[in-house]
């Protein structure tokens, strides 16, 4: 069953064209990894998912909510935002406030739940990600791994029905990379329903369901990993794997 629609999609940055007409489905439970080169639009599709960036053109449905872009109204793009959670690339923790508080603000905020709730909740998400013992830890005193999982544990408190990693380990020292990948392993377990932009190889030969190949702002191929990684059809993908592997 399809969790994510996206028919159309249509996104520029003055007159350069950044998605070209993009189809998705997701289907509940399944894990797509996103590949492609730099400035192919891997970040702006997930931006566009969620209206962090505003495409132009396009239909975007996720379980219940949709929208379209070309008429988007802010209540609907409020209730679109709901069904998503986000993991940004540069962990984007609130530097004023503790791992915990980082986590139940959103809980407090966008699900209305009392400072008590929201605390318990956290505690928990502290716990599941590991690092229950630094819930007063400033962002400051944590090392980037220990940010990201905040970032991520952030997005698993929220509980929403599609979680939007994008390029989670790539501000990351690469002895901190482990730790993430592994939290993350562990939510593909669980069969959350995840779109993870990455060049991490070997995690999306572990992990996906299926792998997109995007250039241009296009879907240039798409199947399951032993396909895309180990057969790839078109000359782009070939020379994007060559590079990166």
């Amino acid at each position: 069953m399809a969790l994510l629609t996206i028919e159309n999609l249509h996104k520029s940055f003055a007159d350069q064209v950044v998605l070209d007409g993009i189809d998705l489905q997701v289907d509940e439970g399944e894990i797509v990894v996103v590949l492609g080169p730099s400035g192919s639009g891997k970040s702006t599709l997930l931006r566009c998912i969620n209206f962090l960036e505003q495409p132009e053109q396009g239909q975007i449905r996720v379980a219940s909510a949709s929208v379209d872009a070309a008429v988007a109204r802010n209540r609907d793009i409020q209730t679109l935002r709901r069904q998503t959670s986000f993991v940004f690339q540069n962990y984007a923790l609130f530097k004023n406030k503790t791992a915990l508080d980082n986590i139940t603000e959103a809980l407090t905020v966008v699900k209305g739940m009392s400072a008590k709730d929201a605390e318990e909740v956290g505690r928990k998400v502290l716990s599941s990600v590991g690092l229950a013992d630094r819930a007063d830890a400033w962002p400051s005193e944590l090392s980037g791994g220990q940010q990201q999982r905040i970032g991520i544990g952030r997005a698993m408190a929220l509980d929403a029905p599609l979680m939007l990693f994008d390029e989670p380990t790539s501000a990351l020292d690469p002895e901190k990379v482990h730790e993430v990948l592994e939290l993350m392993k562990v939510l593909a377990r669980q069969k959350r329903t995840m779109i993870v932009v990455t060049h991490e190889i070997p995690f999306a030969r572990e992990v996906a369901d299926r792998i997109i190949f995007m250039d241009g702002g296009k879907v240039i191929e798409q199947g399951t990993p032993e396909e895309v990684l180990d057969n790839p059809q078109d000359e782009r993908t070939r020379a994007f794997l060559r590079q990166v592997l």
